[in-house]
Order: structure tokens, then C-alpha cells, then sequence
């Protein structure tokens, strides 16, 4: 009896083990580093992880090798991935799976085959278009879905162009109209646009000027020498470039100090992004001054999706931040470092369905993100109260709260769906909940609104009855003390 208890025990210890060698790894696990968000007083207050990396690309046991120094990514329409191997000058393609599809590697240029030369940027339209950002070749490249090339884009030619340009384009975008939007190396005039003929329309978004009066005051007294030595009052430089499906261009750069690293801008080149969140859109809200990461956020990437929510990567300290339409900072993740999952050099990121891509040039790999439990039920919210469903956008923020009941951010998505149901006095305690005085003095106009539609005709029946009861009495009052004055002097 104890040889086979003993036995059973064994088997039992065995099973286990082995169900646990095939179980699939929870992408809700916990990460390699902390996980948080900002409150409402700017604190860090630990939060669930929103994604966890799974797969990773570097083409160490592929056919075509591996990657050196890749420079961007791009998701195609169809889920496919575009890498630029900017190390090895050229263009790997895999499917959604990482599974090889095509490289690209050099092209047919009239009589000769050509090939890149450090190309950094990329971008695939719905109709499987490759431009090229050829940066030391510096020219645009245009080739269709099979790498044949169609054309290429050189130096813009204008009146408007200063002597001495040089032309070293870096990442590019191409809109519905097949306009074509390039950043360039060392242009503060703003971003180059070309039209769907390849011919330089102007510059587009310039960013205005940062003027310090204190500095201009100083300009004014001091020597010649001292002035060589100042900064220059020019625009900063934007680094990169995303277009959403309304055809605005939201924008990056990386200066430290500008308020704008973000931007949305509009036909005009006009920033119209929102910014009604809680913070500044800047990444980080502590600023280090000593370590590492000396500074504040630095963004070199961006990627908009359909809902309006937009995620930007900090190369400064290896981590990415998303926004909703309204600038409200929904999650954090990422961290410079040796681990899995951690980064040495960003260089961009892209969205696969709900799932994040980044690459480093640093690691040369490419490394999925997918969404945890906490990160799909915040992405599900955005995208239900963008499609107008605010009940359901509702229902997830309440399944948010659940695990991150200090998520201030789901108490405003509640609180937007009661004020869109009409329900304003319900609202105003979740706004009071996620400190948004903003929607709260909305939710406040409507509940008094509110109360004076249902009180008001009411009130003023009361109050004309009353006035016209008070004036009856006197007039009855009156009548009274006549007929009585009447009957005195009968008697009399």
C-alpha cells in the first residue's frame, strides 16, 4: 500500500511538471521593470502591465541573416512588415507571423542595377507602394509591391530653397492624394512636400520660433564674440512623421525644451492636436538630472491608429507612451536595458492589429509587444467610445477599475458615457473621481440644466397661483370691507 501511495505521488509530481513545461506563457505576467502611470498630482502610481513582449525578429537563424543597424518599420494595410536593414541596405518583408515573404535588396534603374545607401525611413500605401527614404543616396525611392522601380525623388528644386541645401531625406509619408511628405536631416524650415508627380510644393508645419526675452536682452549688450557663441533664434527640427486616416500629420521632434513634441497637424500645417488631459504630452513628467537619462523624454517615433489613440517611443529612456485623441496618457512600457523586452537603441515602432512593434538598432531585432489583459480592456474602451458605443465603452472601463482602481482616466470614460446618456448628476461623481474639472463643469451646466427644466414649470405655476391667490385676497379683502362700510352707514 505505501509502494503504491509512493507511486501515485511520483506520477502525480510528474504530471505536474510536465503541465506546467506546456502551459502557454500569460502575457499578463509580470514584466522585467516596474510598471506605472501618473496620477492626477503628477505621482507615479504603480499600474498593471499594459504589454508584454513575445516574439522577437533579428534574423540570426533566417535564410537572410541578420539585421544591422535597422533604421524603421512599417505595417502594411494587408498586416505585412517592412523592415529597413538600413545596416545592410535593404528591405526584409514577413508576414504578421514573422514568417519570411520577400527582401529586397537592389532594383533595376535603367540599365544598371542600383541598391540603397542608409536608408532610415519607410512607407507601403494601401496599394503596396514602397517609398524609400534613401539617405546618403539622398533621394526618395519609389517602387512598387514587386521592388520594381516606378521613380525617383531628388533634390526639391524652388526660389525658396537657401544656397547650400543639402538634401538627406530621413523618413517619409505618403497621404490619400499621394502627396509625399519628407523629413529631412538639418531642415528647420519645416517638413519637405512633394506632389503625386514628385515636383516640391513648399515646406509644410514649420514650427515657430522659441523666443527667450532674457536672451534677446542679453543679445543687445553683449560683444560680437559672446553672440557667435549663442543659439540661434531657429525653428526646431521635426525627426518624424505619421499620417492618421483624416489625413493629419501628427509630427515628432528632439529638442529637449520645445512645449510641442508632439503635434497634430492640420491641411494648413496647423497644430490642432488636444491636449485636455491632465499633463503636459511630454513623455516622462519627472525630469532627470543626474544618471543615464539626464533630460526629458525624447521622442523619436510615432504611430497613430484608427481610434485616435497615438503612441509615441522615447529613445532617450527606452519606453512607449499612449495617448488618447483627447491627450490623456493612457499607459507606459518599456525600458532601456539588457533584458527581454528592454531596449538599447529604439529606432521605431509600428502597430500590428492591437499588438506594438519596436525596433532597435541597438539589439538589431525587432521585438512584439502584445496587449495584456489590462491593455486590451483600455484599448477596447478608446475604441468603443470612439465608435460611439458608450455604454460598452462604459462596461470596460468598469472591467479596467477592476484591476487599477486608481486608473483615474476609466472614472472620465464612465463618467463621458453617463453625460452622453443624459445622465449628468451620475456623472459628475465619476468626474469628481478622475479629477477632470473640465468635464465636470460640463456635467455641472447640464445637471442644473436639467434641474430646471423639471423644477422650473412647476415653480412658476406655483408662484402665478400664488400671486394671483395673494391679489384675490385682497380684492376679496376688499369687497369684504366694502359691504361691511355699506351696511354701517344702511343702519345709520
Amino acid at each position: 500500500m505505501k509502494i503504491l501511495t509512493k507511486v501515485c505521488s511520483i506520477l502525480l509530481m510528474f504530471f505536474l511538471l510536465l503541465f506546467t513545461m506546456v502551459e502557454p506563457m500569460d502575457v499578463s505576467a509580470s514584466a522585467t521593470y516596474p510598471s506605472y502611470n501618473y496620477s492626477f498630482w503628477e505621482d507615479t502610481q504603480a499600474s498593471p502591465a499594459p504589454y508584454m513582449p513575445t516574439d522577437i525578429l533579428d534574423g540570426i537563424e533566417e535564410d537572410y541573416g541578420r539585421l544591422s543597424s535597422p533604421e524603421d518599420v512599417f505595417v502594411s494595410k494587408d498586416n505585412e512588415v517592412y523592415i529597413l536593414d538600413s545596416g545592410n541596405n535593404r528591405i526584409i518583408v514577413v508576414d504578421e507571423d514573422f514568417e519570411f515573404i520577400q527582401l529586397i535588396e537592389e532594383f533595376r534603374n535603367g540599365s544598371e542595377m542600383d541598391t540603397f545607401n542608409r536608408p532610415e525611413g519607410i512607407f507601403v500605401t494601401d496599394e503596396g507602394h514602397i517609398y524609400v527614404a534613401d539617405t546618403n543616396n539622398q533621394r526618395v525611392v519609389h517602387l512598387d509591391s514587386d521592388g520594381t522601380l516606378v521613380r525617383e525623388i531628388g533634390r526639391p528644386e524652388s526660389d525658396v530653397i537657401r544656397a547650400g541645401f543639402e538634401y538627406y531625406p530621413r523618413k517619409i509619408a505618403v497621404d490619400k492624394a499621394e502627396r509625399i511628405y519628407v523629413v529631412a536631416r538639418g531642415v528647420h524650415d519645416g517638413i519637405i512636400e512633394f506632389d503625386s508627380d514628385g515636383i516640391f510644393k513648399g515646406f509644410y508645419g514649420a514650427n515657430r520660433v522659441t523666443f527667450n526675452p532674457i536672451e534677446f536682452l542679453w543679445r543687445t549688450v553683449a560683444t560680437r564674440s559672446q553672440r557667435a557663441q549663442m543659439a540661434l533664434f531657429i525653428p526646431i527640427e521635426f525627426n518624424n512623421l505619421d499620417i492618421d486616416g483624416d489625413g493629419f500629420v501628427y509630427t515628432t521632434n528632439s529638442e529637449r525644451d520645445t512645449r510641442t513634441p508632439i503635434q497634430r497637424l492640420n491641411p494648413t500645417g496647423t497644430d490642432v492636436l488636444r491636449r485636455e488631459g491632465y499633463h503636459t504630452i511630454t513623455g516622462d513628467l519627472e525630469y532627470a538630472t543626474v544618471g543615464n537619462v539626464v533630460g526629458s523624454s525624447t521622442f523619436i517615433d510615432i504611430d497613430v491608429n484608427e481610434y485616435g489613440m497615438y503612441s509615441a517611443l522615447d529613445i532617450r529612456r527606452g519606453r512607449v507612451f499612449t495617448y488618447d485623441e483627447d491627450g490623456n496618457l493612457l499607459y507606459i512600457f518599456g525600458q532601456l536595458g539588457e533584458q527581454r523586452g528592454t531596449f538599447r537603441t529604439p529606432a521605431a515602432l509600428a502597430r500590428l492589429n492591437d499588438d506594438i512593434l519596436v525596433l532597435d538598432k541597438g539589439f538589431n531585432r525587432l521585438t512584439r509587444f502584445e496587449p495584456t489583459e489590462f491593455g486590451s480592456l483600455v484599448n477596447l474602451a478608446v475604441m468603443e467610445y470612439n465608435e460611439g458605443n458608450d455604454k460598452e465603452s462604459a462596461d470596460y472601463w468598469g472591467e479596467v477599475l477592476k484591476l487599477n482602481s486608481n486608473y483615474e482616466v476609466a472614472y472620465i470614460g464612465i463618467g463621458k458615457a453617463h453625460l452622453m446618456d443624459g445622465q449628468s448628476e451620475e456623472a459628475l461623481e465619476f468626474f469628481e473621481n478622475g479629477f477632470s474639472r473640465q468635464y465636470y463643469s460640463k456635467a455641472y451646466q447640464r445637471h442644473r440644466r436639467d434641474v430646471m427644466r423639471e423644477y422650473f414649470a412647476p415653480a412658476m405655476t406655483s408662484i402665478v397661483v400664488l400671486v394671483l391667490a395673494f391679489f384675490g385676497f385682497k380684492v376679496y379683502r376688499r369687497f369684504k370691507q366694502r359691504g361691511k362700510e355699506g351696511g354701517e352707514r344702511s343702519i345709520e
